[in-house]
């Protein structure tokens, strides 16, 4: 190797650190990470730049760009609203066979449409499931984000991962996987998921086993932000917390008093004295006790500043109120609340916010938006106002107990199923490439307005599309510097004397720890070009190793930030960081065992 090389391999080697450091610590998103690795290796002439950009012209980012939109006209028609209904109607009194239901259905129908898509439209369904079962909804989630996630990994088109590893591994000159090559292996898998949670993971996602309603249980949960103002004229002023109507108790948590315009001072409960003109008070509680708050006339929240609104005859309008879950793609994340108008976008405004079902002392106009966070939101009734954009989703209302329906293309459902099954017959019959067939469909839903342009650019996850056209280059890098030879070699050295089986359970191992801290897309542009050049050394088909860090990529299970859907269920099932450790490592752990077993013997 030459010296340059060297050089070479000393700079990428920085590059990749780098990318980890900041996959791992989220301090910018995981697009403009791969943004940033696409960069440095065309600046510091690594890659040219014609090679830089390939991932851009990529036959994987294409086409997981043209089934985004697919699955967004099956969305925009109903197709996976439909399936959440028949949930509904399947489910009964008998815990253990709504959980059955629960799990069948997300998996099926992430097995053609995006898998975040599926689980976005279904919160809102565990929600209705669990307040009329009375199921707890921590029961209900994280069982719908991880059987989703197989049901994904179970064909070739259910996540961009697949299509991403599939893509690379056919640039090294590998046969492409065909759409149910991954079936019988998910089918395994999500077998064994279900009598897990069947028989263990249930009875501990009930935390201490009350089967409570999930509407009393997250209305009585202190576990909102707010800030809360004394106006002038209030009768609280002069007074003390303690015995007043803001005393500290079970329900509402004065975490400390801000007074003064010009940052006089933050005071906690205790030392504040009596109360004055413009205190602002950050204060954690629950949604009757927040309800009170927005309705008194002695305080004001800090973010309730829409007017009254009048009819046509003068009289007041009522407005509702609803928790909205934040998504991925959504226009608020990374947003401070106080940097919003929400009134002016949105027709609504949020009095609250909780994280995960854990929130700090911050206050309410200083917190920075990410995805999973729930907003307590104010706001008009009338759908189209806050059904428009794709930035939340609602997942209970409050001053009703119907959700509101999205506005679906329903007219057009049956002919997007039909175009859905026809780009799959003509991928799994090879008369076309996938990524033909794909955009043929789209062309096709666009044609008959399944879903417009104009929705389409606006759904799309164009997070997914940077981040493959970012990272896609790094693979190239490491094999032109050889970077993915030096590692491969030191791997065998590592395994010397071992059998191909722990090879296999070795790569599964590292990719799923890899993937409950960093994108399970980087994990797998990362492993791919390594597992290949492994194989090579050791004189075995690459098709097992492949398999295995597809698999491990898809069992984000470990951490509530491995997996985009276990973000969005982490706030709304009032989840522990713990919780995840603990049912998903033990899940984790069995399929460890499995595709050990499996792996080599239906793939070698």
């Amino acid at each position: 190797m030459s010296p340059y090389m060297t050089v070479e391999l000393i700079i990428l080697s920085a590059i990749v650190l780098g990318a980890l450091v900041l996959f791992t610590t989220g301090v910018v998103s995981v697009d403009i990470t791969a943004i940033i690795v696409m960069v440095s290796l065309m600046v510091t002439g690594i890659l040219t730049p014609e090679e830089g950009i390939s991932g851009f012209s990529s036959t994987a980012t294409t086409t997981v760009l043209a089934l985004l939109i697919l699955s967004e006209g099956l969305k925009n028609t109903g197709a996976v609203e439909m399936l959440g209904d028949k949930m509904i109607t399947l489910t009964g009194k008998y815990e253990w066979f709504t959980l059955v239901v629960v799990m069948i259905i997300p998996a099926f129908a992430s097995a053609f449409i995006n898998t975040t898509a599926v689980v976005a439209v279904f919160i809102p369904v565990m929600f209705r499931i669990a307040r009329s079962t009375g199921i707890k909804v921590s029961v209900l989630l994280i069982p719908l984000s991880f059987s989703a996630m197989i049901g994904g990994a179970s064909t070739m088109i259910g996540t961009s991962t697949n299509l991403l590893i599939n893509s690379i591994s056919q640039s090294y000159g590998l046969n492409k996987f065909r759409i149910f090559d991954l079936t019988l292996m998910g089918g395994i898998l999500f077998l064994s998921l279900m009598l897990y949670m069947l028989l263990i993971g249930r009875h501990w996602l009930k935390k201490g086993g009350k089967k409570e309603k999930a509407t009393d249980d997250s209305y009585a949960t202190a576990n909102y932000l707010t800030e809360i103002v004394i106006p002038e004229g209030s009768s609280l002023i002069n007074k003390s917390l303690n015995g007043g109507p803001l005393a500290p108790s079970a329900d509402l948590n004065i975490l400390r008093v801000i007074r003064g315009s010009e940052g006089e001072g933050s005071f906690s409960p205790v030392q504040v004295g009596k109360l004055k003109a413009n205190d602002i008070l950050v204060i954690k509680t629950n949604i009757k006790e927040l309800i009170k708050l927005n309705n008194d006339p002695n305080v004001r929240i800090m973010t309730n500043i829409m007017p009254a609104r009048k009819s046509d005859a003068g009289v007041t309008m009522e407005t509702d109120l609803f928790e909205a879950l934040v998504i991925p793609n959504s226009n608020l994340i990374d947003r401070k609340v106080k940097d919003v108008d929400f009134l002016r976008f949105y027709g609504a405004y949020p009095l609250a916010v909780r994280k995960g079902g854990v929130i700090g002392d911050q206050k309410l106009m200083d917190h920075k938006i990410h995805l999973g966070d729930i907003l307590l939101m104010d706001g008009d009734s009338e759908p189209k106002t806050f059904y428009s954009r794709n930035d939340w989703i609602t997942i209970q209302r409050i001053a009703r107990d119907e959700i509101e329906k999205h506005l679906y293309r329903k007219d057009k459902l049956t002919l997007s199923v039909a175009i859905l099954i026809g780009v799959i017959l003509l991928a799994v019959t090879n008369t076309l490439p996938i990524l033909i067939s794909a955009w043929a469909g789209v062309a096709l839903m666009l044609l008959t307005r399944c879903i417009s342009i104009k929705r389409a650019y606006q759904n799309v996850d164009w997070r997914v599309i940077f981040l493959l056209a970012g990272i896609i280059p790094l693979g190239a890098a490491m094999n032109k510097t050889g970077a993915d030879q030096l590692i491969a070699h030191g791997f065998v050295e590592l395994t010397s004397g071992t059998s191909s089986v722990f090879v296999v359970s070795g790569l599964f191992l590292l990719t799923t720890l890899l993937t409950g801290v960093i994108s399970n897309q980087a994990t797998a542009v990362l492993l791919v070009p390594i597992a290949i050049k492994i194989a090579t050394e050791l004189g075995m088909p690459p098709e097992p190793l492949i398999i295995a860090i597809l698999f491990g990529a898809n069992t984000s299970f470990l951490t509530p930030v491995g997996y985009q859907t276990n973000a969005m269920v982490y706030g709304p099932g009032n989840y522990k960081f713990t919780d995840f450790v603990k049912v998903g490592g033990v899940i984790c752990f069995i399929f460890w065992l499995l595709a050990t077993f499996l792996i080599p013997r239906l793939y070698m």
